[in-house]
């Protein structure tokens, strides 16, 4: 067989013949090397990188890491007489693996790392040929094009990108020719698909570092546009779900290129450490329309952060009102508050635990409209209130059909009715086992299915839950599942009770009574009734405490809330007594009476324009007059 490749070798420099028996591939590879003007004399490579550039082409390059992955865990599948030898999409070796004559005999080709074997300096051979043909390939002995390397026989195999599907490289199983195994290219090709699986973990990897340093940068900004873009030019992260929709920055850029340009130039950096440091837009050359960081992973480009000035008109932050609930100035308030602003960008799950009515709900509201799914849908489940075989129904759906008095085309459920949004999951611990289950399983797969039906459907959903209970306890107690509660808590706040942050109830208070407010006429707390709502503990939190102001804004005669307009039970429990009501009552109706006159005066008399500011109507004012024998 050697002497038949040997002449059908010959007889292509001599003639320009190929006979009928070569591979295409080779017959192809000949040619081109031909064009090239390659020496078939050839005895080594002419060129060599030094060992300084060796190292940062490894420490940049995805496939060099893969390969050290990959490497070790076969290493014992692998004769002692084969190499394995690595190289990039530009032929530059990266690692070779020989033994004792094999790597005598690569190390006198310069087939050593560094060495470029491309077929415009080498010819036909397995790395240079698989690149061209970006198919594996296998050259016997004299089927190289140069006579010096005929004693080896190659086996090539292309590597992909796993996303952009692009060559980046070539894997080479390498021996003495007499030595060449019938299986090496299965072998090169197992070898390969192993390592495009592991460079595809490294890009997980990178995205997700690529997100946590779009995360922090996001902290960092004001109301700037904020986009992270990997290496092919697709957005990670955004602040602005209208850019990850319509892919604006792709279309409006040469992304892969401008990437592929600066990759060369740090892959032959001098540098040991790489400094990702800002720099104007490459699509804009005014400065001030923004700055790009470009973002490496382990001295490896994996993307950039494009900072962009928004236009006058758009705004980063959410129109809703969850804002203004969020009264409070008491230290643990304002710290849960810092930890909420923090959570809410990063797409993950918050478990709220607190006593029920602190506002679990408000503070779940708050993390959907400041995330970046606050334009999707925020949906709010009580758990308890959900009898146990109707719960799986509500959450996941049903099929048509599948129950007796269902509806007639089924019901989507209300994981799918929140699908790109948030689900508020309250008192997470009244759902059944079962139910924890299908929960548990939805949370791991993103996909939920009906009942009745075997057809997942996938699922875009953050989940924030909240609980008055401890999980974990009952969790160790056999009563709540332990995997679903550290799938749930991958953050968990604890929501501090009102009696511990005494300092919020006023103006919470005034918060409420501003929801009754009718043009120029607002309620004010009295002293002594501020005193009294601080002195009581609150059980019922701030739901007892909304309720506590709507029940005195029902009994206040005027504008002011005492203390004998406030529920009799806060009454009894702080000392606000009949004696301290009387007392009061002879000091309300001087004030009223001096109040009547300094409006009266203040009108000049005006009966109608007086009334307008005691907010009250001209016939109660000429009531009150005779009632205090004013003329």
């Amino acid at each position: 067989m050697y002497k038949n490749r040997m002449k059908a070798r010959d007889t292509f420099l001599s003639a320009g013949q190929v006979k009928a028996d070569v591979p295409v591939s080779i017959s192809e590879s000949w040619s081109r090397s031909l064009s090239y003007k390659i020496d078939p004399n050839l005895r080594k490579t002419p060129e060599v990188l030094n060992q300084m550039d060796v190292h940062m082409l490894q420490e940049s390059s995805l496939l060099y890491h893969a390969y050290q992955s990959i490497i070790p865990k076969i290493q014992s599948f692998i004769h002692t007489k084969y190499s394995i030898m690595l190289a990039d999409h530009k032929a530059r070796l990266l690692h070779v693996n020989a033994d004792h004559q094999l790597m005598e005999l690569l190390t006198s080709f310069n087939a050593v790392p560094g060495g470029v074997w491309s077929e415009e300096l080498c010819g036909t051979t397995a790395f240079g040929t698989t690149l061209v043909s970006g198919q594996p390939v296998v050259i016997h002995d004299a089927q190289h094009f140069c006579e010096s390397w005929q004693n080896i026989s190659c086996a090539g195999v292309p590597i992909f990108h796993p996303i952009t599907k692009q060559v980046i490289g070539v894997l080479d199983l390498t021996s003495f020719a007499e030595d060449f195994p019938a299986h090496a290219l299965v072998l090169t090709q197992t070898v390969a698909k192993s390592m495009e699986m592991e460079i595809f973990n490294q890009l997980q990897i990178h995205r997700l570092y690529l997100e946590n340093t779009f995360l922090e940068k996001e902290l960092a900004i004001s109301n700037d546009l904020l986009v992270a873009i990997d290496l092919d030019g697709q957005i990670v992260r955004s602040n602005d779900p209208a850019t990850t929709d319509q892919q604006q920055w792709c279309n409006r850029f040469e992304w892969l290129h401008y990437f592929q340009s600066c990759q060369e130039q740090s892959d032959l950096s001098l540098l040991s450490t790489i400094v990702s440091t800002e720099r104007p837009l490459p699509f804009s050359p005014d400065p001030a329309t923004g700055r790009l960081q470009l973002v490496y992973y382990k001295n490896r480009l994996i993307g950039a952060l494009v900072q962009m000035r928004r236009q006058p008109s758009r705004s980063a932050l959410p129109s809703k009102g969850t804002a203004k609930e969020m009264v409070g100035e008491s230290p643990q308030w304002l710290g849960l508050l810092q930890k909420l602003d923090k959570v809410a960008g990063r797409d993950m799950s918050v478990l709220l635990i607190g006593e029920s009515g602190t506002g679990k709900e408000v503070l779940s509201q708050y993390i959907h409209d400041h995330s970046l799914r606050r334009h999707k849908p925020f949906v709010a489940v009580n758990c308890a209130a959900f009898a146990h075989d109707l719960v799986a129904s509500e959450l996941f759906g049903y099929a048509p059909g599948t129950f007796t008095g269902g509806l007639k085309d089924g019901k989507v459920g209300l994981f799918e009715v929140a699908d790109g949004g948030t689900l508020f999951l309250d008192e997470i611990a009244e759902l059944p086992l079962p139910i924890q289950a299908m929960l548990l399983r939805v949370l791991q797969e993103k996909q939920v299915t009906r009942i009745g039906e075997y057809k997942a459907r996938p699922l875009d959903i953050r989940i924030v839950a909240a609980s008055n209970k401890d999980l974990k306890k009952m969790a160790d107690a056999g009563q709540f599942r332990l995997d679903l509660y550290y799938r749930l808590n991958s953050i968990e706040l604890k929501v501090p009770p009102l009696r511990e942050r005494k300092e919020d109830i006023v103006p919470m208070a005034e918060h409420f009574l501003s929801a009754h407010r009718h043009g120029s006429f607002a309620y004010r707390l009295m002293p002594d009734t501020m005193d009294a709502l601080r002195l009581y503990d609150w059980p019922g939190n701030v739901r007892e405490l909304k309720n506590a102001i709507e029940h005195a804004v029902v009994f206040a005669e005027d504008d002011r809330i005492f203390p004998w307009h406030i529920p009799d039970m806060i009454q009894e429990s702080t000392g606000a007594t009949e004696d301290s009501k009387r007392l009061l009552q002879h000091t309300q109706l001087d004030d009223e009476r001096t109040q009547i006159v300094e409006a009266l005066n203040g009108s000049r008399y005006n009966y109608t324009k007086a009334a307008r500011l005691l907010g009250i109507s001209r016939g109660t004012l000429y009531n009150k007059m005779k009632k205090y024998e004013i003329t």
